[in-house]
Parts: structure tokens; C-alpha cells; sequence
């Protein structure tokens, strides 16, 4: 891999180490009311001590009674803030990292009872397909008031000593909804033609270069494309490149679209690079710098490729600084073997939209950061896990990474549990054969004594001599339980041995992640297939993006939905379904079961194990299959407080 990705560049006066931007991400890890905390103020800094060049902080809030996304992003509104701001700037900078906020105001992409009663403000009233209430049609007050928060809350990150400041000007939010014709509808100098559209942009540059002056750093993110019927067009997304550029951008950070059309968060079966034609487009038809998006940390060959060929001078990388935040280091010292990857699963955007903390599937040390790295035991012990799934392996990991020795047994001839089954799939291959082959890797480097093949029993594990067991033995998939199930077969059993001797037209009982998984793999076999889900959605139990993304993958592919279909019996060639009270079969060659999962029962291992002094602890909460943010979670926290059972 080449090194242009780490070379220096400078913009305006501001001189970056290398080329890796940490991409602005909603954490809610402020305070309830917008403050910086010690959780955000470290979250931030394991990036910095990485190695990243410049971090763009999340939306930062410029008006919190109006222009405030759900929930509690950083707030830049007043100069009260202006203490916790400087003292994150101070921290950062003492690893040679520049800082810059991303401020923001939310549009009309809110609902009323985030604004305590109030009405989104908009440019037109044009409602959100995807999230907010009917906006407000703005004022020329409103607009002049929002023109001079913009304005105020740069001069405040110049107060703070930031180092430079960033227009969030894309993604559906206020800005955006200015330039955009399918959200501005306005008959007056602010909407109509081009030039008029362009004018609140212009107008917060210029009254920000006022309060600033001209050599403060002035980044803009802007959509080049919104990819929706009736919005911005690539070709107006260049000319407005140009207009930015001309009223005194320093630096475009080009991403695409709205929340109606997604496109700026890829996910599993996109193409990691899907977006780098919008950074292209724009790099040809202006001097200054431009950045670039997506998915481009998941290889950094990717990424080295793009600034190499002159697609952009910068990258972006956002969700894969959340899986790992050492990411820019190992690159910096070539140790691409070492890194985690996202999975693009979208459990960040998910955790965000159902009210928690931003979190990550695969790193559980994401806003915790506070707590410190793990450090080394004195009192060493033998551990014997058995079960190499997600719950498994992190807790080995993590174990192995505080001194224990570590003893990891698994019954099948490969780890990972359904994370293996989740690779199967082409869509989704990527990223879960390198979250196996990270495993595979981190497991060997730490020391973990893996036994494949290996069924435990309490005498198998006796001759280890642990002074800890820990099962992490997961759970089995299970047959829906209607007469004539023992004429299916069970889904992820099928996906394992390649699904050779199936027929033409295959049933699938059930529509979850799962269920949609096996539908698609078998569609790579050419088969017909149809699902049958009896609740009146698919994937549910998905974040809401990556749900939406699963949905329009499967329409893609000509694979039958049925909703709100209970199946009654299963017979030789057919499945029996209710739908609205009325029964019908559908035929089929075979039937596959993806209904569920049922915890394996370990009690009789428990009481043996403990009959013979053992101490022991049991992964896994519930009957069912957990989801691998929660067994990655609970197998690092387990072995972190190691001590609580020792």
C-alpha cells in the first residue's frame, strides 16, 4: 500500500499530519443540556491518540430551542459552553490532531416534541417522509436570526480555540433544505431559481467570514446529490461547489443525499466505494480541498487508492473509527492484520434511533473509553471457555488480554457460531469473513489455546485444571412448531452444507435477519423463494436503516414477501397459511425453518462441573439467540470484571 494517505496537506494555515479525517458521528454522549463531558471528551481522544489528522466533531447544536436534533448533541449556542469546548480542544491538540465542530441546525428532520411543542422550521413547509413533523415555512426574521446563530456559533469555536469550522450543509438538514428543490418551494429572494436558493448558504458564509475573518479554516459538508424525486441533481451540486468555493470554502466535505434516500450510510452489500464519484465530480471543478465518504476505512487500500488517483484529498472515516478506534495508528505502522472491522450493520445509527448512547456490534469499549485500556493482573488463573461464538471470543480476548491463560473449546471445525452463518451470504461476506478472519487472527496473537472439534464435557474440561469455566454455548435453531414440521428443515442448517439438495421453489418460515439471510444466499443458487412472515413487517428486529436497506435488497432480488401469514401446516409439497382468516397452500419443493432460537440447556454441565469444586460462569441471558452487539458486550464486560467471580 502506498503512502499518499498519510502525507501532510494544508488548509488555509491549517496543516494536517496526514489525510484521515475522523467523519463528524451523533454520539449523545454531552450532557442532557448540551455540555461536553469527561465520557465525550475521551470517546474523542482515543481517536486523536491514534493517529487521525483532523476530527470533525458531531452536529454541534447553534440554536437549542429550535435547530436541535432529537436527543443531546454538543452545543455551541452560548458562551457558557465555551469552557468544556476549550478544555476538549486543549486535549486534543496535545497530540498534534486538529479539531473542528460540525455546526448544524436540524431543519425540518425533527418532531414538535423535541422542540417543546414548537414547529420544525423549514423553508417551505414541506414534511419529512422519513422523520419530523410539518415544518414551518421560515420567516425573513427566522431566517435572518438563523443566518447570525450560524455565525455566532463559528466565532465561538474560534473562541475555543478550535481550528477551523464546518457548515453542516447536507444530509436533509436546514441547509440543505435551502438549496434543495424538492424542500425549498419559496416564491421570494430564499427559493425559486438557482441563484435564490443558493442565497442562505452564501449569506451564513459571508456573515461568518465577518465574525471570523478570512483566514479561519471553513470546511462545508454538503449533499453533491440527493438521489430523490424532484432534489438536488449532481450537475447543481457541482455549480453549487463552485458558488461555495467562490464565497470563500476552504475545504468540501462532499457526501450525498437525505434521510430519504440513505445513500450516505453504505451498508452490507453496497460497495465500499459507492460514493466516491460525488467527491470526483466535485475535485474536477474546484481548487480547494474536497474529502471524501462511505465506506473507505473498511480496506485502506481503498482509501489510499482514492486520494492516489486524485478522487479526493482527504477521507472520511466514520463507523470504522467506531469499531476501532486504533484504526489510524495501524495504518500509520502497517499492521492492517490487527484491525477490527465494522461490519456496517448500522447498530450505531440503530442505538441512536432508539434512544441510547452510540454504540458499536463489535467494539464494546465504545463510550467507555473513560474507564481506561485494560490493564495486566496480578492474580493469573486458568480459564476454560467453552463456545467460540461472539460471547467467546471477546471474552477470551479480553481475558487473555489481562494476563489470564486461556483455554477456548468449540464443537464445530470453525469459531464464530452465527457469525459464520451470517458470512455465508454474498451481500454480506465481506464484512463477516473479516470479522472471523480478525478473530482467527487476535485469538492466535493473544495466546488463546483454541480447540476446534472438540465437544466438552465436565471431564474433557477437568484436565485443563481451570480455576474458571465459562460456557458461552449459545443456542440451537428450532423447527417451527406447527403440525408437519418435521417436513422442513432448519434454515441456517441448510445455509452451512450449501443447500445442494434442495429444490426449485423453496418456503421460509420466517421473516427476520435471519430468514431474509438464507433467502438470499439461496437466490444466489437460483432458486425461488418465498418467505412467510406472520407479523406484518420483515427484519424488525434490525436496526432501522439496515432494515430498510435488508427490505430493498430482497425487493431487488425478486424474493416473495408475504406478510401477515401464519403458517398452519406444512405438507409434502406445500405450506398452509392463514392471511386475513382465510387459508391457502402455497406450493413448494421444500420448506426451511427460521423461526428462532432456543438456548442451549447447560444446567446438567453447571451442576457436574460445580460438584467437583469448579467455579463457574454461564454466558447469555434468556432463551433465544442474542444479538452479537450484546454477546460482544457481555463477554468483554464479564472478563473486565473478572474479579466480581473470582
Amino acid at each position: 500500500m502506498g503512502k499518499k494517505l498519510l502525507e501532510p496537506i494544508t488548509i488555509k494555515d491549517m496543516k494536517l499530519k496526514n489525510r484521515i479525517s475522523m467523519a463528524p458521528m451523533f454520539t449523545k454522549y454531552a450532557s442532557e443540556s448540551g455540555e461536553v463531558t469527561d465520557k465525550f471528551i475521551e470517546y474523542i481522544l482515543r481517536r486523536a491518540k491514534s493517529g487521525v489528522g483532523l476530527i470533525i466533531l458531531e452536529n454541534t447544536c447553534i440554536n437549542w430551542k429550535q435547530g436541535r436534533i432529537y436527543g443531546n448533541p454538543i452545543a455551541i449556542h452560548d458562551d457558557r459552553f465555551l469552557p468544556g469546548l476549550n478544555e476538549l480542544t486543549k486535549r486534543v491538540h496535545r497530540y498534534g490532531t486538529k479539531i473542528i465542530p460540525e455546526i448544524h441546525h436540524v431543519g425540518r428532520q425533527v418532531f414538535s416534541s423535541n422542540l417543546e411543542g414548537r414547529s420544525p422550521l423549514a423553508p417551505s413547509a414541506v414534511k419529512s417522509k422519513v422523520g419530523g413533523d410539518m415544518p414551518k415555512a421560515m420567516t425573513e426574521k427566522e431566517i435572518e436570526e438563523t443566518i447570525e446563530d450560524f455565525a455566532e456559533a463559528a466565532l465561538r469555536a474560534k473562541k475555543a480555540d478550535f481550528d477551523g469550522v464546518e457548515l453542516h450543509g447536507a444530509h436533509g438538514y436546514l441547509i440543505q433544505e435551502f438549496i434543495s428543490p424538492l424542500t425549498n418551494k419559496r416564491e421570494d429572494k430564499w427559493g425559486g431559481n438557482f441563484e435564490n436558493r443558493c442565497r442562505f448558504a452564501v449569506e451564513i458564509i459571508r456573515r461568518i467570514r465577518k465574525k471570523v475573518g478570512v483566514d479561519f479554516p471553513l470546511f462545508f459538508r454538503m449533499s453533491a446529490e440527493e438521489s430523490s424525486p424532484g432534489g438536488l441533481t449532481l450537475e447543481e451540486g457541482i455549480k453549487y461547489a463552485r458558488v461555495l468555493e467562490k464565497e470563500g470554502v476552504d475545504c468540501l466535505d462532499v457526501t450525498h443525499g437525505n434521510y430519504e434516500s440513505l445513500k450516505h450510510f453504505p451498508m452490507q452489500g453496497d460497495p465500499f466505494d459507492q460514493l466516491v464519484y460525488l467527491s470526483e465530480a466535485v475535485k474536477k471543478e474546484v481548487s480547494i480541498p474536497v474529502i471524501a465518504v462511505g465506506s473507505l476505512g473498511f480496506n485502506p487500500e481503498i482509501a489510499e487508492n482514492v486520494v492516489e488517483e486524485g478522487k479526493a484529498d482527504l477521507i472520511n472515516f466514520g463507523r470504522e473509527l467506531l469499531a476501532d478506534p486504533d484504526l489510524a495508528d495501524k495504518i500509520i505502522n502497517e499492521n492492517y492484520e490487527d484491525i477490527k472491522p465494522c461490519i456496517r450493520c448500522n447498530e450505531c445509527t440503530g442505538s441512536i434511533d432508539t434512544g441510547k448512547y452510540l454504540a458499536c456490534a463489535v467494539n464494546p469499549e465504545l463510550g467507555y473509553e473513560y474507564q481506561g485500556k485494560l490493564e495486566k493482573t496480578d492474580n493469573i488463573n486458568r480459564i476454560v471457555v467453552v463456545g467460540a461464538g461472539p460471547a467467546g471470543l471477546q471474552f477470551s480476548i479480553t481475558a487473555s488480554s489481562l494476563g489470564h491463560k486461556v483455554t477456548l473449546l468449540e464443537k464445530n471445525d470453525y469459531i464464530g457460531g452465527l457469525t459464520k452463518i451470517a458470512s455465508i451470504p454474498e451481500y454480506k461476506n465481506p464484512e463477516f469473513s473479516a470479522l472471523l478472519t480478525y478473530y482467527t487472527k487476535i485469538i492466535k496473537k493473544q495466546g488463546v489455546d483454541l480447540h476446534l472439534s472438540t465437544e466438552a464435557d465436565a471431564g474433557i474440561i477437568k484436565e485443563f485444571n481451570p480455576d474458571l469455566v465459562v460456557l458461552a454455548v449459545g443456542s440451537k435453531a428450532i423447527k417451527s412448531p406447527v403440525p408437519g414440521a418435521e417436513k422442513s428443515e432448519i434454515a441456517v442448517e441448510k445455509m452451512l452444507d450449501g443447500a445442494e439438495d434442495l429444490g426449485k421453489d423453496i418456503c421460509i418460515i420466517g421473516g427476520s435477519g435471519v430468514g431474509l439471510d438464507a433467502a438470499m444466499f439461496l437466490r444466489e443458487k437460483n432458486k425461488n423463494v418465498t418467505v412467510l412472515e406472520m407479523k406484518d413487517e420483515i427484519a424488525e428486529e434490525l436496526s432501522p436503516m439496515l432494515g430498510t436497506h435488508l427490505r430493498e435488497l430482497v425487493a431487488e432480488n425478486n424474493i416473495e414477501i408475504l406478510t401477515s401469514h401464519l403458517v398452519k401446516k406444512i405438507k409434502d409439497n406445500a405450506v398452509v397459511v392463514e392471511n386475513n382468516g382465510v387459508e391457502k397452500e402455497i406450493q413448494c419443493d421444500d420448506v426451511l425453518s427460521a423461526v428462532g432460537f432456543k438456548r442451549l440447556e447447560n444446567s446438567e454441565l453447571v451442576g457436574e462441573l460445580e460438584s467437583h469444586g469448579s467455579k463457574v460462569i454461564s454466558l447469555g441471558k434468556g432463551n433465544g439467540c442474542g444479538h452479537i452487539m450484546e454477546a460482544v458486550r457481555e463477554g468483554y464486560w464479564t472478563a473486565r470484571e473478572l474479579k466480581c467471580y473470582l
